[in-house]
């Protein structure tokens, strides 16, 4: 929650230290230099991940709710990136980056924690989704499974959003403009904080209000983080066996059923990857999130968890790519399809198709003067032949 109303220290200037917007040193290298490289190269290769999964021979329920996964990394990976930008000097100081950043950090990071909440949700529902399919094939194609993906997916949206919408008001964030208005600085109150902004002020937040604040956290981290995890190893742990089970009976069948059963083993073998890069990846941040309720964390560890996090939502397309062998089919497709479509808009270009057609006309009007003259010297030809022999038959 941040103050409407700021007031205003004009007398007084910060110093280069107290403008800083991240005091840690590690967090500097890990937020401001590494993540970057690693925000572009995932939103990049999810951006990729959509355009193949979304491809009409490529949509099912599976690659639906990637789909979905890849948006919600997107959108984790943009509002990643204020957070980077506030590590450089030159944001730090820009009093128009400086106001909007500490007024709507609080806000920044709800988004990022309703993105996380949002990706864990969809990856156990994938994980779901295989191991429904490879346990029970006849069952799975004779009703649907769970729920329709837009169902699905809309529900956990809101869910996730609802569970994490706290973080919009968690804290309370005055802002003060010190230095004759060129420098906008903002310190932060938890809203279930004893104490206010002045040492003898309570808090104004109504008790009801503070409970809700108070135990959000708790109910956050184990309902939203912590128990899809688990899940999500649980479900991975049975895919597995379930794919190792199977594999057997696979001689007995018709060759039709065999190679059904080796495409759907295929696809949960990628689900199984990706879902195990999920697991390692989120899986430090989620203990941290538990332990964040009873005791403040350090920020290295903190920063040391979204590093991870970060790199596996850019991992995803490098997964996509190493373990299934029609996302590279329809990957390489879709390349060419666009190189040709690119060659085809530069020849269509006005200036290049004008100068196309003169060439064209240009070079007709040769032809047509070659051939003007070809006839000419033809027919001088056959004149001059003509008038010989003439001239030889009139008598003297």
């Amino acid at each position: 929650m941040n103050s409407t109303m700021n007031s205003t220290a004009d007398g007084y200037c910060l110093s280069e230290e107290m403008m800083k917007l991240s005091h840690h040193t590690f967090e500097s290298l890990v937020i401001g230099k590494i993540v970057p490289l690693l925000i572009i190269f995932g939103i990049s290769g999810n951006v990729v991940n959509l355009s193949v999964l979304l491809d009409g021979n490529m949509r099912t329920r599976s690659n639906t709710l990637l789909a979905n996964l890849a948006v919600t990394d997107i959108f984790f990976l943009l509002f990643m990136i204020p957070h980077c930008m506030a590590h450089y000097r030159w944001f730090d100081h820009s009093y128009y980056f400086r106001l909007l950043y500490i007024s709507n950090k609080m806000h920044l990071i709800a988004m990022l924690n309703w993105a996380s909440a949002c990706a864990i949700w969809l990856v156990l529902a994938v994980s779901l989704e295989r191991l429904v399919v490879i346990k029970w094939p006849l069952r799975s194609r004779d009703r649907p499974i769970l729920m329709k993906p837009a169902l699905l997916v809309l529900l956990i949206f809101v869910l996730t959003g609802l569970l994490t919408f706290y973080n919009h008001f968690a804290y309370f964030c005055p802002t003060k403009i010190f230095c004759n208005g060129t420098q906008p600085h903002a310190i932060c109150i938890h809203s279930d904080s004893d104490t206010w902004i002045r040492p003898n002020q309570s808090n104004p937040n109504p008790m009801w209000f503070r409970a809700i604040i108070r135990w959000s956290p708790l109910v956050n981290a184990v309902v939203v983080v912590f128990v899809p995890i688990l899940l999500v190893c649980i479900s991975n742990a049975l895919l597995i066996l379930t794919i190792k089970k199977r594999q057997v009976p696979l001689l007995k069948e018709t060759s039709e059923q065999a190679s059904q059963q080796k495409t759907e083993q295929r696809v949960a073998r990628t689900v199984i990857l990706i879902v195990t890069s999920f697991t390692i990846t989120q899986g430090p941040s989620a203990v941290l999130n538990v332990a964040a309720v009873f005791q403040p964390v350090a920020v290295p560890m903190l920063t040391f968890s979204t590093f991870f996090v970060i790199l596996g939502k850019a991992l995803t397309f490098v997964l996509f790519c190493t373990s299934s062998s029609s996302f590279r089919q329809r990957l390489l497709h879709k390349t060419k399809l666009i190189r040709r479509q690119t060659a085809r808009g530069i020849i269509n270009l006005p200036i290049i198709s004008r100068l196309r057609k003169l060439t064209v006309l240009t070079q007709g009007d040769t032809q047509e003067t070659h051939l003007m003259l070809s006839s000419r010297t033809s027919s001088t030809r056959f004149h001059h032949k003509t008038s010989k022999t003439s001239s030889r038959s009139i008598p003297l």
